[in-house]
């Protein structure tokens, strides 16, 4: 009997892949093993920042086209692009979604939100008011809280969790000891979701995927937008039975094909491919555009 797919996008803003990988992480080790961590190049059509590479991440194209420039503009261009979960829905209304995010600018209309289209639940108050450690660490433990008990209890076919803790501490403090502790933390709030997901009743007859992912990095005394390596290099792990055996290379817009390939929606309009599809448009360089990334991941 086929298993029932499920997947479960989480992300981590503003976490270094160096800091990462010289940060004990349980439970990121727990997804990477058994798939992949590796390092994606943010896009050169994207700004360092978050609201441009989180769209991107959402709709599955870059800013060029869905004109998320910076943190406080919300475009036009954005409306006319549904989120991932907003079109799984619409091919197959009877799964359920979920999005819940403590930067209230993905999940609401504020500032240059929402970033995604079908909006989602945020904790209150705002830890922007205070924007201190102690306003992160509450909100992404109601986040995690939350988003743990519908993943246990309720049949979530695509859902997006988002902890923003490390991103304020970098900016606040930058990448010394607090900035290793933030990720910790954090790490244990997808600690949190993976149990949640193990605990859950139906567990196994249910195939589960797990991509967790960072925006962009920071510079040593925090703060990113610029040029740097330390701002331009973000990551990707991605965890499941389900997953191609050997991924080299991923990108951000290619979230967005993933979770669409999990369910066979097609991703026609995305700029990215599903998980997998990146190696063959390495080797031939005829196949490094939109159509020839699509059409090699469709040879899979």
């Amino acid at each position: 009997m086929k298993k029932s797919p499920h997947i479960l996008i989480v992300g981590i803003d503003g976490v270094r892949y160096d800091s990462l990988l010289s940060t004990p992480t349980r439970a990121m080790d727990r997804v990477a093993a058994t798939g992949f961590l590796l390092p994606v190049r943010v896009h050169q059509r994207n700004a360092t920042i978050s609201g441009p590479v989180w769209a991107t991440v959402a709709t599955g194209v870059y800013a060029d086209r869905h004109m998320v420039t910076g943190n406080s503009h919300h475009p036009a261009e954005l409306d006319a692009l549904p989120d991932f979960t907003e079109v799984l829905r619409s091919s197959h209304p009877e799964l359920r979604t979920m999005i819940a995010a403590s930067w209230y600018p993905l999940a609401t209309p504020t500032h240059c939100g929402p970033i995604f289209s079908s909006r989602g639940w945020v904790p209150t108050p705002d830890p922007e008011e205070t924007n201190d450690a102690a306003s992160w660490v509450c909100a992404d433990d109601a986040v995690a809280d939350y988003a743990a008990n519908r993943l246990e209890n309720e049949d979530l076919a695509a859902s997006f969790v988002y902890f923003g803790e490390a991103d304020v501490e970098a900016h606040n403090h930058g990448t010394g000891s607090g900035y290793v502790a933030a990720i910790q933390r954090c790490d244990a709030r997808l600690g949190t979701l993976l149990d949640a997901i193990q605990a859950r009743p139906d567990r196994a007859e249910e195939d589960w995927t797990v991509v967790v992912v960072t925006d962009h990095g920071h510079l040593d005394a925090g703060g990113h937008g610029g040029e740097s390596d330390a701002e331009r290099t973000a990551w990707i792990a991605a965890g499941g039975a389900s997953l191609p055996r050997r991924v080299s290379a991923v990108d951000h817009a290619d979230i967005f094909a993933q979770v669409l390939a999990t369910f066979g929606v097609n991703t026609a309009d995305s700029e990215g491919v599903p998980f997998g599809g990146r190696q063959e448009a390495r080797q031939d360089p005829r196949l490094d555009t939109p159509l020839g990334r699509r059409q090699a991941a469709g040879r899979r």
